[in-house]
């Protein structure tokens, strides 16, 4: 094996310790030795870290990447930005169970992966039949950085209840139940961290079930809350974490979390990974409600609830009408299923209009901000428009806004692309949320929304407002809730580079931080995507090197570069498994 000897860099082990000046010496994929002045040794990579950091590699807590994993193992998106763990089987969506058509209809709309594209990658290949086939299945995969995974709590009510049943009827019989409990006692006893479940109603369905049933969401959030108990028992007795994404909507969501992670007085909490704590642009007090009620359910109410929190601004794109964001307008679900040409009917059929004004204008809770004035067009046919936001646009036109917005749907459909930052534009406030013992930094959804957004620098983005504003968060206390914390709230060995550790490490440049971390995502036509694009991020410098295993995954040192095994051979992530056995 090679050894690589890393000199001169400011070290934090992830612990949570103060950085200093050391070398390090990578042997047989561990840290062999951290120490000042390392000896030469003959054949070793050496690596001049002088002025970086080295550090352990990042941990993306939440990502969507169950398919990709399939077809591009690399993971190269994220290692690109120091990550070397990820985590997948969120927000009751895996692969580890059900029919290959169902696996896609399951990720079509909620992942915004073209289906045609996901059938390529999905259908007939398959090969596993339960959770622990899929882990094996797993640990067969050449992947890039290391993988840990949620069981999905819709991937086991279909296998439990059928299609139908898991879709149509909220309440399991007993024997479905107890089917339910042994799928998930099963995937802790093969190592799963937990279960994910899904609350939030803007998740739906694709494919054909869909077509029968317009704009069905997933089969988690049909459940009754007692299925959500009795599930959560389960992994209470194997000491595991549930991750749950509320209702946003129904203010009782938050109450049926805290009965699962408490579970009563005479029971151990349940570790409870909630998505997410945003800084709303529709609700700019939500985050105060937000962390007292963390304060509340932790230190008062004996629960173990980490909220996750986005480190930079909540950057959403929309093709016309086609974003998750307008998931939450019953109106606009039709449309999302529906044909261009028949979206074209309906944006200017005076009904529909009439519908989706009192929608657009209602008073009750939102997520998204639904002001015309935050939505700016950045690519459309007429090019007069692109820079501009709706509001501008309409008022340009003499025309009232939302009517003049639906005339431009009508017009130009998906040709009409634009964005809109939804929250987390307060960069105090999105370190506030980072600083807190109650939240979790994550929830980069790394391969999700493929189109919409790209978060896989959520990290960095961090490290650079930290770097900022040193006064809210020091540099070693910010490693260590993006490294080691989260490793050991999830239950995975990850996040600490001491002596005897695996070698996943990242060097970066702080003197880059703040020029070099692009905010705005780019578009990436890859081979597999036939056609289709994914928006991804790519900074500049500031990740100089990622270390998997203790081989060099990217280099960044000059010239750009992947390892050419990456993604090919099983020589850098692992399949991590709890270590709560």
């Amino acid at each position: 094996m090679q050894t690589t000897i890393i000199r001169n860099g400011i070290y934090f082990d992830g612990t949570g310790a103060k950085g200093v000046k050391k070398d390090i010496i990578i042997k047989d994929n561990k840290i062999d030795a951290v120490m000042e002045n390392a000896p030469n040794i003959e054949g070793a990579k050496e690596v001049d870290a002088d002025g970086h950091w080295v550090c352990p590699g990042f941990i993306d807590i939440h990502t969507h990447y169950d398919a990709e994993l399939e077809v591009l193992p690399s993971l190269d998106e994220s290692v690109r930005h120091g990550v070397t763990t990820v985590i997948i089987g969120n927000c009751s969506l895996s692969a580890a169970l059900g029919k290959d058509k169902e696996i896609v209809d399951l990720f079509a709309r909620v992942e915004n992966i073209p289906a045609k594209v996901l059938s390529k990658w999905i259908i007939g290949n398959i090969k596993w039949s339960n959770v622990r086939e899929y882990y094996e299945h797993l640990e067969s995969l050449p992947i890039g950085p290391n993988v840990a995974s949620f069981i999905g709590h819709s991937n086991i009510r279909i296998d439990a209840m059928g299609l139908d049943g898991a879709f149509m009827r909220p309440k399991a019989t007993d024997a479905e139940l107890s089917k339910m409990e042994g799928i998930v006692a099963e995937a802790m006893q093969a190592g799963y961290l937990g279960m994910s479940i899904d609350m939030l109603p803007f998740h739906r369905w694709a494919g054909e079930y869909e077509k029968k049933y317009l704009g069905i969401s997933v089969p988690s959030q049909r459940a009754a809350k007692s299925e959500y108990r009795r599930l959560a028992h389960v992994l209470r007795n194997h000491n595991r974490v549930l991750q749950i994404t509320p209702n946003a909507v129904d203010k009782t969501s938050f109450a049926t979390i805290l009965r699962l992670s408490h579970g009563g007085f005479f029971k151990p909490s349940l570790k409870t990974s909630i998505v997410a704590a945003l800084d709303l642009k529709s609700n700019e007090n939500i985050y105060k409600v937000l962390k007292f009620y963390g304060a509340l359910s932790n230190n008062v109410m004996r629960a173990n609830m980490k909220f996750q929190t986005l480190a930079e601004p909540f950057l959403n794109y929309g093709d016309g009408p086609i974003t998750p964001l307008f998931e939450e307008f019953p109106s606009m679900i039709k449309a999302i299923s529906s044909s261009e040409a028949e979206r074209k009917t309906m944006f200017l059929d005076p009904i529909f209009r009439k519908t989706f004004t009192k929608e657009w204008n209602h008073k009750a809770t939102s997520v998204f901000p639904r002001a015309l004035k935050e939505m700016w067009v950045v690519n459309a046919p007429d090019q007069s428009l692109i820079g501009k936001n709706f509001e501008q646009i309409a008022i340009e036109a003499g025309k009232d806004p939302v009517n003049h917005f639906m005339d431009l749907l009508a017009e130009y459909d998906t040709k009409l692309r634009w964005k809109c930052d939804t929250s987390n534009h307060r960069e105090k406030i999105r370190l506030d949320l980072l600083n807190s013992e109650h939240c979790m930094p994550g929830f980069n959804d790394s391969g999700a929304h493929n189109v919409n957004m790209a978060f896989h620098d959520g990290s960095l983005q961090m490290l650079k407002s930290v770097q900022k504003h040193p006064e809210v968060m020091s540099i070693e206390r910010a490693i260590y809730r993006l490294t080691k914390e989260a490793a050991d709230f999830l239950g995975i060995d990850a996040g600490d580079i001491s002596v005897g550790k695996r070698a996943d490490v990242v060097i970066i440049d702080p003197s880059k931080l703040d020029s070099d971390i692009n905010s705005s995502p780019i578009e990436d036509f890859h081979p597999a995507l036939d056609g289709a694009y994914r928006l991804v991020k790519r900074s500049g410098k500031v990740v100089k090197h990622v270390f998997i295993n203790g081989i060099e995954a990217y280099s960044n040192n000059g010239v750009v570069g992947f390892h050419e095994g990456l993604g090919k051979t099983k020589q850098f992530g692992q399949l991590l498994k709890s270590t709560w056995r």
